[in-house]
């Protein structure tokens, strides 16, 4: 097993890699960067950087299905917004337990009108 290449690496360390090898990167971890947002780790919804996130990643490798994303996410909000006059968390989500794409698999959340 020593000899086999590395197949994932996790925490904060440097290891050498040789030319032509193939890279996972970890997405979940590009916008937590602490050098790029203050509290990486905390929602905020209103950070003045927010468009510096790489949720749909950059350049030619842009998700082309950004645009709906975001127009669906906007319609969600709004909707939920405009129904509800108090919106909460009743209870803790519950993650993916997947390595590549994390998310949330069920959000429980209690309304009031």
């Amino acid at each position: 097993d020593a000899l086999k290449p590395v197949q994932f690496v996790v925490g904060n360390r440097t290891i050498d890699v040789a030319a032509g090898s193939r890279v996972l990167t970890s997405l979940g971890a590009a916008s937590h960067d602490p050098s790029v947002f203050a509290e990486p780790h905390r929602l905020n919804l209103r950070r003045s950087n927010a468009n510096k996130h790489l949720g749909f990643a950059a350049g030619i490798h842009y998700c082309l299905g950004s645009s709906l994303a975001k127009m669906e996410a906007q319609v969600t909000i709004d909707s939920l917004l405009r129904r509800f006059s108090r919106i909460e968390l009743s209870g803790e989500p519950q993650w993916r337990d997947r390595l590549t794409i994390r998310g949330v698999d069920r959000l429980v959340l209690a309304v009031a009108r």
